[in-house]
């Protein structure tokens, strides 16, 4: 399965728009170099920890985002490419066309959809899959991770694939994001995928750590 690589309203939601909206228009364009995000992974089904991984932004190009990706406790540092929405396009293991369809689309706005299709090739077996997304934006809500609190959008994006060669194995994923504007990049985001009707995995992720050169 391809996802496996490598997820307060109130008063504030008065004033929170216009701000929010103005930070999402420009905040494609300020990845830079040696921007970093440490994310904290955990297992939904038994509560247990899973893996502490970085990203750092090793260059940036119109249409592209390129990281390397390491975890803690194992070598390495794969390149991982993105495109500027955060699809990723190029993970290793999987390269996508024209993306996985699971970035964000910026400006943001609550009730904001959007669909995408994409095909992925394993580059390891040649397995071909195809998928769809289907994404809305639902809320603005403060989220609070060790990395601190952040105004944020929630996304919730329902997602299919199949093996091309066999249709009947396919995956559905729910996958909720909660971007946030001020650090370009989601602060939590939580998926849950199934097969057969089947729960096959269900994992969270938080933002730990990052530092970024505005």
């Amino acid at each position: 399965m391809i996802r496996g690589f490598c997820a307060v309203l109130g008063a504030l939601a008065i004033c929170w728009p216009q701000g929010l909206l103005a930070q999402t228009a420009t905040s494609a364009d300020e990845v830079k170099v040696g921007d970093r995000w440490v994310y904290e992974s955990k297992d939904e089904s038994t509560g247990y920890p899973k893996d502490t991984y970085t990203f750092i932004v090793t260059s940036v190009s119109n249409d592209q985002i390129v990281t390397s990706m390491t975890v803690k406790g194992k070598t390495g540092s794969p390149l991982i490419t993105f495109g500027r929405d955060w699809s990723v396009v190029d993970n290793g293991l999987w390269t996508f066309k024209p993306n996985s369809g699971q970035g964000i689309p910026l400006p943001l706005a609550v009730g904001k959809e959007w669909h995408k299709q994409f095909e992925a090739k394993n580059n390891q077996s040649g397995a071909f899959m195809k998928g769809s997304i289907v994404a809305k934006v639902v809320a603005q809500e403060s989220i609070t991770t060790s990395a601190g609190t952040f105004d944020t959008f929630k996304v919730n994006i329902q997602e299919r694939e199949f093996n091309t060669a066999d249709p009947s194995k396919s995956f559905e994923s729910e996958i909720v994001t909660w971007f946030a504007p001020q650090v370009n990049r989601w602060v939590r985001r939580t998926t849950l995928v199934k097969s057969d009707k089947r729960t096959r995995s269900s994992t969270s992720e938080e933002l730990a750590d990052f530092s970024r050169d505005f």
